[in-house]
C-alpha cells in the first residue's frame, strides 16, 4: 500500500511586532528608560526657568492655527508618498486607507512603545491593499531612509550655517553627531554585505528602497520629503510666533533637523524627552531665553500630538474596527 505524501506547509509569513506591552524587547526598555531619564531631566530643567507665557494676543493665536494647518498638510504629503510606494511595489492601496492609516499609525507611536504604530499600518494595510506584510514593512523603511537622508542634509548644511553665523558652540556638536551618523551608516553597511544570511532577511524588505533608484519615481518621491521637512520647518516657525520668539526659515530649518536627529536616539512614545531635550538646546543655542523654551516645548507638544492623535483614534474606531480589530489581526498572523 503507498504511503501518501505529505505536501509541506507554506512557511507563515513572519508577522510585524504588535502593539502589546508584555514581551518588549531591550531595545524598547532602553528607549524607555532614555526617555524617562530624558524627561525628568527637562522636567527639573524646566522648574528652574521663569513661567512660561502662552499664547494671549491675537497673532500668537493666528501662528498656532498656522502651524496645526501647516502640520495637517504635511501629514496629507506624507500619506501621499507612502502612498506611491504601495502603489510602486504593486500594492492596491486605497488613497483614503494611505491617508488614514498614516495618521493612525502617529496615533499609534504617540502613545505606544516600540513604534506601534507602525505595526498597525502594516497589519491594517496589507489586507486592503492586496499586498504581504512585509511588501508594507519595506515601504515603512523606504520612508524612513528618505527622511533620514534629508534631515541629515539639512542638520550638516543649515545647522553650520545658523549655528556658524550666530557663533554658538553647539557647531562642535554638529560635527561630532554628522561623524557619529557616517560611522554607523559605513559599519550597518559593511556589516550587511558581508553577511550572507543577513542580507537575505533585509533583502525582501529593501525592494521599495531599492525601486527608489527609478529615475522619476524616486525624483519624486525625494521632492515630496523635501515638501515634507520644509512645510515641518513651517510649523516650527509657526510655534515660535506663537511662544513670542519669532525665527527665519534656516532657523526653522535648523530646530526640526536637530529634533530630527535627537529623536533617532531609541525613546518611548511620542520621542518624549529626546525631541523636548533637542528643543531645549536649539532654542538657548538660537539666543531664546529658558522661559521661552519651555513655552516653545509645551506649544509644539501640543500641535504635534494632540490633534493627531484624537484624529488617529477616530479613524481607528469607525473605520478600522477599533482595538478589537487590531488584537484580532495579530491572532490571524499568528495563526
Amino acid at each position: 500500500m503507498a504511503t501518501p505524501t505529505s505536501t509541506p506547509r507554506p512557511t507563515p509569513e513572519v508577522p510585524p511586532p504588535g502593539p502589546a506591552i508584555r514581551g518588549l524587547s531591550r531595545t524598547t526598555w532602553l528607549g524607555l528608560a532614555v526617555s524617562a531619564v530624558s524627561l525628568a531631566g527637562v522636567v527639573w530643567w524646566a522648574l528652574h526657568q521663569e513661567p512660561p507665557t502662552l499664547p494671549d494676543r491675537p497673532q500668537e493665536w493666528l501662528d498656532l492655527a498656522a502651524a496645526i494647518a501647516l502640520y495637517a498638510f504635511a501629514t496629507i504629503v506624507r500619506g501621499e508618498r507612502w502612498h506611491r510606494l504601495l502603489e510602486d511595489e504593486g500594492a492596491r492601496p486605497q488613497r483614503v486607507d494611505s491617508q488614514m492609516l498614516n495618521v493612525v499609525g502617529y496615533m499609534g507611536n504617540n502613545v505606544l512603545p516600540a513604534r506601534a504604530g507602525d505595526a498597525f499600518r502594516v497589519v491594517l494595510m496589507a489586507p486592503r491593499a492586496e499586498t504581504s506584510r512585509r511588501t508594507v514593512v519595506g515601504t515603512l523603511v523606504a520612508e524612513r531612509l528618505l527622511d533620514v537622508a534629508v534631515i541629515v542634509v539639512l542638520f550638516v548644511v543649515v545647522g553650520y550655517a545658523v549655528l556658524g553665523n550666530v557663533g554658538s558652540g553647539s557647531v562642535e556638536l554638529i560635527g561630532l553627531v554628522t561623524a557619529v551618523l557616517i560611522g554607523a551608516a559605513t559599519a550597518a553597511y559593511l556589516l550587511i554585505r558581508r553577511n550572507d544570511r543577513l542580507h537575505a532577511l533585509i533583502a525582501p524588505l529593501a525592494s521599495a528602497t531599492l525601486g527608489l533608484r527609478k529615475a522619476h519615481h524616486g525624483l519624486l518621491l525625494l521632492a515630496m520629503t523635501v515638501l515634507i521637512w520644509s512645510t515641518e520647518a513651517g510649523v516650527w516657525i509657526s510655534v515660535g510666533g506663537a511662544a513670542g520668539f519669532p525665527m527665519n526659515f534656516l532657523e526653522g530649518l535648523y530646530l526640526v533637523a536637530l529634533a530630527s536627529i535627537f529623536s533617532m536616539i531609541p525613546s518611548g512614545p511620542g520621542y518624549a524627552g529626546t525631541q523636548d531635550t533637542a528643543v531645549a538646546v536649539g532654542i538657548k543655542a538660537l539666543g531664546g531665553s529658558g522661559s521661552v523654551a519651555v513655552s516653545y516645548i509645551v506649544l509644539l507638544r501640543f500641535v504635534i500630538v494632540v490633534p493627531i492623535t484624537v484624529l488617529g483614534f477616530v479613524f481607528l474606531a469607525v473605520r478600522y474596527g477599533g482595538v478589537a480589530r487590531l488584537r484580532a489581526a495579530r491572532r490571524e498572523a499568528r495563526a
